[in-house]
C-alpha cells in the first residue's frame, strides 16, 4: 500500500482527523463540507489565485458574447463563434479544464494536511502546486486529452454537440471516474507519472462509488452553478433591478463568482473522497492509528 508520504501521522502533534464513514459518497461530501466550513478563507483565497487567468479569459468571452449576441442561446444555436472567436472559446475551455486540475491539486494538499492533524496554509499549498506544475501539466494532458476533443466539437459543431449531449455526458463521466483521484495521488504520494496508474487502480477498487461520486458532483455542482449564474436574470425579471447596457458584464462577473464557489467545493470533495477511498480500500485509518501507536515502521 502506498504511504501518505510527507503527511506522516507520527510527525504531527495532533491526532489525524480522518475517520471512516459508512457511506463512501455521501460521507465524503459531508466531510468536505466540514473542511470547507473550517477553512473556507484559505480554500477560497488560494483557489482564487489559481483561477485568475481563467476568470480573465471567461470575462473576455462574456463581454464578447453578451455584446455581440442577442441571447446566450443564440450564441450556440443560431450564429456561433467563428474565426478568432472560436479559437478564444476553445482556449477558454482548455484553460478552465486545466484550472480545475490545479484546484484539485491545491485542495488535495489542503485537505490531506488538515485531515492528518496539521494546520494547512495558503502559502504551503500554493508552493506545493507550483513545485509540481510541470508534472500537473503532463498528467492533465495524459488524462484529459478527451476534453480537447469535446471542446473542439462544442466550438466547431455546437448544434451537433447540443444534440448529442445525452450520449456524450455518460462517456465523459465514465472517463472522469477512471482518473478522478490521479491528482490527489500525485500530490500526496509523489509517484510522478505513475500516479495515473495508481489512481486508476485505486478507483477500480470501488468503481461504482467513484462513478456515483462523479455523477453527483456534476449534478450538485451544475445546479449550484446555474442557480448563482442566473441570479442577475432573476433579479431583472422581478422588475426591481435593471442592469441596462452593462447586463452582459454583470452576468459575466456572476458566472465567475459561481465558478469560485463551485470549483473549490468540488475539488475539496474530491480530495476528501480520495482519503475515504483509501480508508475503504486499503484501511488507511487503521494504518495511521497503528503508526501512531507503534511507530511508522509498522
Amino acid at each position: 500500500m502506498a504511504p501518505v508520504s510527507q503527511w506522516d501521522a507520527t510527525a504531527r502533534p495532533n491526532a489525524p482527523r480522518l475517520r471512516r464513514t459508512d457511506r463512501l459518497v455521501l460521507g465524503s461530501f459531508d466531510g468536505a463540507a466540514h473542511v470547507f466550513q473550517r477553512s473556507a478563507r484559505g480554500i477560497v483565497l488560494g483557489s482564487a489565485v489559481l483561477m485568475v487567468p481563467m476568470m480573465a479569459i471567461n470575462l473576455l468571452l462574456s463581454v464578447v458574447a453578451f455584446r455581440d449576441f442577442d441571447s446566450f442561446d443564440s450564441l450556440f444555436v443560431d450564429r456561433g463563434f467563428v474565426g478568432v472567436e472560436s479559437s478564444t472559446v476553445f482556449f477558454g475551455v482548455l484553460v478552465q479544464s486545466f484550472t480545475a486540475h490545479l484546484l484539485g491539486a491545491y485542495a488535495a494538499v489542503f485537505v490531506v494536511d488538515h485531515q492528518m492533524g496539521g494546520a494547512p496554509t495558503i502559502r504551503r499549498a500554493l508552493g506545493a502546486v507550483l513545485r509540481r506544475l510541470p508534472m500537473l501539466l503532463l498528467t492533465w494532458v495524459l488524462t484529459h486529452w478527451w476534453a480537447m476533443l469535446v471542446a473542439l466539437l462544442a466550438v466547431n459543431a455546437p448544434v451537433v454537440a447540443a444534440a448529442t449531449v445525452v450520449f456524450i455526458a455518460p462517456v465523459v463521466a465514465l472517463l472522469s471516474a477512471f482518473v478522478l483521484v490521479v491528482v490527489p495521488v500525485l500530490m500526496t504520494e509523489r509517484q510522478g507519472v505513475r500516479s495515473i496508474g495508481r489512481g486508476i487502480r485505486l478507483a477500480r477498487g470501488r468503481f461504482g462509488a467513484v462513478f456515483g461520486f462523479v455523477v453527483l458532483c456534476g449534478l450538485l455542482g451544475g445546479a449550484l452553478f446555474v442557480f448563482i449564474g442566473q441570479l442577475p436574470m432573476l433579479l431583472e425579471s422581478t422588475g426591481l433591478v435593471t442592469f441596462g447596457s452593462i447586463g452582459y458584464l454583470v452576468q459575466g462577473v456572476t458566472v465567475q463568482v459561481a465558478l469560485l464557489v463551485v470549483l473549490p467545493l468540488v475539488a475539496v470533495a474530491t480530495a476528501q473522497f480520495y482519503l475515504q477511498l483509501r480508508v475503504h480500500v486499503e484501511g488507511l485509518d487503521l494504518v495511521l492509528a497503528a503508526d501512531r501507536a507503534f511507530g511508522a515502521a509498522t
